[in-house]
């Protein structure tokens, strides 16, 4: 039905000046902003025009109700902007192009490309000081610096080390192997070895003590130990995510080869709960209020005991995470440290066929009604274009909504992901308008949603979030450079998000009030703390800095 309405449609169908001057009048009218000049004609009917097309921004509730605190912070962080720009990105060597043409550092470059530098600036250092509201966008295995696993599996009796080909060092080909080598981990139920990575004839992924590994890896790849070799592979360099010849389909193979790496690593009792922990903490170290995590609840991800002989089922997944919550809650109870809590959205692969799609949605259910308070919706995750279309399971969909308005659960809402493609009309694509008719409440990346202005329109009135990663789109090859915002981000448009981060959480209405109380009140303590510590900033705020 949307094709249809969207076929039929005349030119003046499309014609949204006036609605949208109808929306701008009401705005300005509500809003304190600034006289026009008094220079002329022209220059009124420009400021009233600069005007209107301010008034769409998404930022502009809360730069017109700003109070002075707010406007002070934020020239303080328009000032920071502009003093990183001069000591730390101008201070770099540019970069060498191609041909040699010179290439001058600045903020906006590639996140892989500029991680050492945004380290370095003051407006990092200020931005981590923010209470950032609600976390919504988390795959569970993928929070923490991969040293984390690799520290805790190096001290498993019962952790193995496998590769798709040997790694011996006999012949000259041996760096290749070590780069393009497929690892993965195991916690399993052995006495020994079963094979070494670095003989010759070494095959069929037989199993070698992680341990014994670790030992013999410098007699035969030198300049490095085991651990930060391993550590290096685990994540994405510049090189391999902004390669001429890589694509998006390259990218994801890479980054699935990382996720079977990862996978042995995290899915054992110790690691899983060490690493609940650590999320915990990282979370309430980053200013983050309230968390939703996406773990994979598929049969194969199952987690295991640390001697390897049993496997732990989804229930003992949840009741790791609910323990590991309440234990970190418990222990941070009383003190200075605020955390509203932590809510599961429940994942399967969008790869499974659709019995195992639907029993997966009856498990969600049933962990709904075992732990009403910390389920927090469904999603379908994986990569995109290699898996199946929404489309494709539409009938359990339905019957799953279904199921929960009998079973009086509420609501599950579905948080799909979808639009996270380049591909235009094809199935992929199409995710976003089953997304919409199946009244997901979020959806994951949405990239594609730019070249669907009908559904942009449809999903903005109908209230849905749009999750938003811009470093996965650029190291999975979506786009060449991305931000969250504009490249003159304000503190208003960092105000916005965060209070839609809170507005469009999965918590109740009493959870929802009591976040938002907590958050507004470090929000003040924010920006007190910003003043008293960055005030010079303010008194130095001249003509290089443009006025809001």
């Amino acid at each position: 039905m949307v094709r249809k309405i969207a076929n039929r449609a005349e030119p003046h169908d499309w014609d949204t000046v006036a609605p949208l001057d109808h929306i701008i009048d009401h705005k300005l009218e509500t809003a304190s902003l600034p006289p026009a000049r008094p220079d002329g004609d022209y220059q009124k009917r420009r400021a009233e025009l600069k005007a209107r097309e301010a008034a769409l921004g998404f930022e502009w509730k809360c730069t017109t109700r700003a109070p002075t605190k707010e406007q002070r912070v934020n020239r303080i962080l328009q000032s920071l902007k502009h003093h990183d720009e001069e000591n730390v990105f101008a201070k770099e060597p540019p970069r060498q192009g191609v041909t040699g043409q010179s290439h001058p550092r600045f903020a906006g470059d590639h996140f892989l490309s500029n991680k050492a530098l945004i380290d370095r600036t003051e407006v990092f250092k200020l931005a981590k000081r923010v209470p950032k509201g609600a976390h919504l966008h988390i795959h569970f295995n993928a929070c923490l610096q991969p040293d984390v696993l690799l520290k805790i599996a190096s001290e498993m009796e019962q952790m193995y080390i496998t590769s798709d080909v040997p790694l011996h060092t006999t012949d000259e080909g041996h760096p290749i192997r070590y780069r393009r080598c497929r690892i993965q981990f195991s916690i399993m139920d052995l006495t020994a070895s079963k094979g070494s990575l670095f003989d010759q004839g070494y095959k069929d992924r037989a199993p070698m003590k992680f341990k014994e590994f670790i030992k013999e890896f410098p007699q035969h790849y030198r300049g490095v130990g085991a651990l930060e070799w391993l550590q290096e592979k685990l994540v994405f360099r510049e090189e391999e995510a902004h390669d001429l010849p890589q694509t998006v389909s390259g990218a994801w193979d890479e980054f699935n080869a990382r996720t079977q790496m990862m996978k042995g690593l995290f899915n054992y009792e110790r690691a899983y709960r060490e690493y609940t922990r650590k999320c915990l903490e990282d979370f309430v170290s980053d200013n983050i209020q309230y968390a939703e995590i996406r773990p994979n609840f598929m049969d194969t991800n199952q987690v295991w005991t640390d001697d390897g002989t049993r496997k732990i089922d989804n229930v003992g997944i949840m009741e790791m995470i609910i323990q590991e919550v309440q234990r970190f809650q418990q222990e941070k109870a009383g003190g200075s440290t605020y955390f509203a809590g932590l809510k599961i959205i429940y994942c399967c692969p969008r790869s499974y066929p659709k019995e195992k799609v639907a029993n997966g949605l009856a498990e969600c259910l049933r962990f709904k009604q075992r732990w009403p308070a910390w389920i927090a919706g469904f999603d379908l995750v994986g990569e995109e274009g290699k898996g199946k279309p929404l489309s494709a399971f539409v009938p359990e969909f339905l019957q799953f909504q279904k199921d929960c308005a009998e079973a009086g659960v509420g609501e599950i809402p579905f948080l799909f992901h979808c639009g996270e493609t380049l591909e235009s009309g094809s199935e992929t694509d199409d995710n976003l308008l089953d997304a919409l008719l199946l009244g997901s409440r979020r959806i994951g990346h949405g990239f594609s949603l730019a070249r669907h202005p009908y559904l942009m329109e449809r999903m903005k009135k109908a209230g849905v979030c749009v999750e938003l990663c811009p470093i996965s789109n650029e190291v999975l090859g979506l786009t060449p450079r991305a931000m969250i915002g504009k490249p003159d981000m304000t503190l208003f448009g960092w105000k916005q998000l965060i209070e839609w981060s809170l507005d469009h959480a999965c918590m109740s209405p009493v959870e929802q009030q009591d976040a938002r109380r907590a958050w507004e009140a470090r929000w003040e303590t924010f920006l007190d703390e910003t003043i008293e510590e960055f005030g010079a900033f303010d008194d130095n705020f001249g003509e290089k800095v443009t006025e809001i």
